[in-house]
C-alpha cells in the first residue's frame, strides 16, 4: 500500500490557543503545515512562512476559512516548490472536511473554487452587491466587474487573457 503524500495529524494535547490539526507533506519537499480557522477579517494578515487559504462553505451554508501555514521544513526547498505542494494540500484538507461531514450525516459542504488553475489561490466572489477578490492575503471589494478587472490587471499583474476564462463564485 502506497502512503498518501499528505497526512492529517492531530495534536491531542493542544490547548485552545494552539493549533490542533496539521498536514504533513511526506514527499519532497517535506514540511508540516498547521491548519487554523480564521475570521474573514484575518485573511489580510500575511504570515512570514508559505501559506494557502481554504474558503469552505459548510453543510449549514456558512463560509469557514482555514489557513494552512508551514511551521516546519524538513528539507531545503524553494518557496515556489513548497507552494506547489501546499496548494494541492488545500484540496486534500477539503476532502477530509467533506468526509467528516458525511460521517456525521449532515449536509456536505463545498470549497469556494479558485478562479483559474493557472492562478492558484485567486478567488472571485460575486454577490448582488459587489465583487470580492481574495488572493494571497489580499482582500479587495469592487462595485463593478470593470473596476475589479482593472485592479487584477494593474495591481496583481494578471494577464487580461486569464481574466476571460475562470470561475466566479456567486453568493446571495
Amino acid at each position: 500500500m502506497k502512503t498518501s503524500k499528505y497526512l492529517i495529524c492531530n495534536d491531542l494535547n493542544a490547548t485552545e490557543d494552539q493549533p490542533a490539526e496539521f498536514i504533513l507533506h511526506n514527499h519532497h519537499p517535506r514540511f508540516l503545515a498547521k491548519v487554523e480557522e480564521l475570521d474573514f477579517e484575518e485573511i489580510g494578515t500575511i504570515p512570514e512562512k508559505p501559506f494557502a487559504d481554504i474558503l469552505y462553505v459548510n453543510g449549514a451554508g456558512a463560509m469557514v476559512i482555514y489557513r494552512l501555514t508551514v511551521t516546519e521544513f524538513y528539507e531545503k526547498a524553494e518557496e515556489d516548490d513548497v507552494l506547489d505542494e501546499l496548494f494541492p494540500a488545500r484540496d486534500y484538507y477539503t476532502q477530509y472536511i467533506q468526509d467528516i461531514e458525511a460521517e456525521e450525516g449532515g449536509n456536505e459542504g463545498y470549497p469556494v473554487k479558485d478562479f483559474n488553475p493557472e492562478l492558484p489561490g485567486l478567488k472571485i466572489l460575486r454577490s448582488s452587491v459587489n465583487w470580492t477578490v481574495i488572493y494571497n492575503g489580499v482582500i479587495a471589494e469592487f462595485a463593478t466587474e470593470e473596476e475589479m478587472d482593472e485592479f487584477l490587471e494593474t495591481e496583481l499583474d494578471i494577464e487580461p487573457e486569464l481574466l476571460d476564462k475562470g470561475i466566479i463564485n456567486e453568493f446571495e
